[in-house]
């Protein structure tokens, strides 16, 4: 059988500022002694972005790089992950919710120990073999009760020590492109957020991915359900209406319609995911949906823009079982200003 393609490398882009607490994230870094110093101190301001607002004491190890790349090449980022049971992740959130958020994203989960998973594609659709027309698999294999986390997100909810020297993840920049290293002025409107840049690619290797971006890249008759044993914890709360009236927990298809983010089961919309570049909208499918400014996890950046974490990524790192203090909804009351900063865009060679 042929290898699946795993594509949890994410596409570039994105930052903020508050103040701490006693007990928050550490991020540390691994690099080459001769990186340029100002972009290793545009990574410590986006760790600091992380760290001002996700209070686990957990320690997240990433190696970093700044050179020169691929023609055409932003940059690029990998990240460690695992596999658990479904029961088990949903156990060690439950375990480790304490907030409002958390514990509404908690609440909406499925309390069976096999998801029902709408998805298409494979060689068992009952549409035809890799068929793009959804189907219910309800058959408890493998992929029907794993959860695949970046290990920084198995530390945020205790299925990995805190402190285990493992590596988390990897983020490379190429310095062949015009960074603006220092966003408190803005952002030169010929250059890139270098800080935001960061802070986003950092982002993912915290845990915000989707495993609909295998299924994308493999949607095949080559390859049975139990093969995309990939479900990420942000696809916990991916959902659509067509799902929902299937009897489907989340919605796992590689396709163009619409995917929401939602702790009832689409009842209740939060936000719009990005669908799949093959087969959904061009853009990976871990990611909010495009120019709609809903966060970080844009999929796009343009020049001069200055990118910022807001309250619907925080949400979601909440969901997913990172401590976001103080909770989401309070951050419009304290003033902390996380809106409306997405502007015009041009999009990246």
């Amino acid at each position: 059988m042929k290898n699946l393609k795993k594509i949890f490398k994410i596409a570039p882009l994105l930052a903020l500022a508050f103040g701490g607490s006693a007990q928050a994230l550490t991020i540390n870094f691994t690099y080459d002694p001769a990186m340029d110093a100002r972009a290793l101190a545009g990574f410590q301001a986006a760790a600091n972005n992380w760290s001002a607002v996700l209070h686990d004491d957990v320690k997240v190890n990433l190696n970093i790089g700044f050179s020169l790349l691929g023609p055409n090449i932003l940059g690029s980022t990998s990240s460690s992950q695992g596999r658990v049971s479904y029961d088990d992740y949903r156990n060690a959130l439950m375990a480790d919710a304490w907030g409002a958020t958390d514990q509404a994203a908690v609440g909406g989960l499925s309390k069976n120990s096999c998801l029902n998973v709408y998805m298409n594609g494979t060689g068992v659709n009952p549409n035809g073999r890799g068929s793009a027309t959804p189907f219910l698999d309800s058959n408890c294999n493998a992929n029907n009760q794993t959860i695949m986390l970046t290990s920084a997100n198995a530390r945020a909810v205790g299925l990995l020590d805190a402190y285990n020297p493992l590596v988390d993840g990897a983020v490379s920049f190429s310095s062949a492109y015009n960074w603006d290293f220092d966003p408190s002025n803005g952002i030169n409107s010929n250059a890139i957020d270098f800080v935001g840049v960061a802070t986003h690619e950092i982002g993912h290797a915290l845990g915000f991915v989707s495993g609909v971006d295998v299924l994308d890249a493999n949607r095949s008759g080559n390859y049975s359900d139990v093969a995309f044993t990939y479900i990420a914890p942000a696809d916990l709360f991916r959902c659509s209406s067509d799902s929902k009236a299937a009897g489907a927990d989340i919605d796992w298809s590689a396709d163009n319609r619409t995917k929401s983010f939602s702790f009832d089961n689409c009842d209740t919309t939060l936000a719009t995911f990005s669908t799949g570049v093959t087969y959904g909208d061009g853009r990976q499918a871990s990611h909010w949906k495009d120019n709609l400014g809903i966060g970080i996890l844009d999929p796009t950046a343009a020049y001069g823009e200055r990118m910022e974490i807001s309250a619907m990524d925080l949400k979601m790192y909440d969901a997913i079982g990172w401590n976001v203090v103080p909770e989401p909804g309070t951050f419009a009351l304290l003033g902390f200003g996380l809106f409306g900063l997405f502007g015009a865009r041009r999009r990246k060679a």
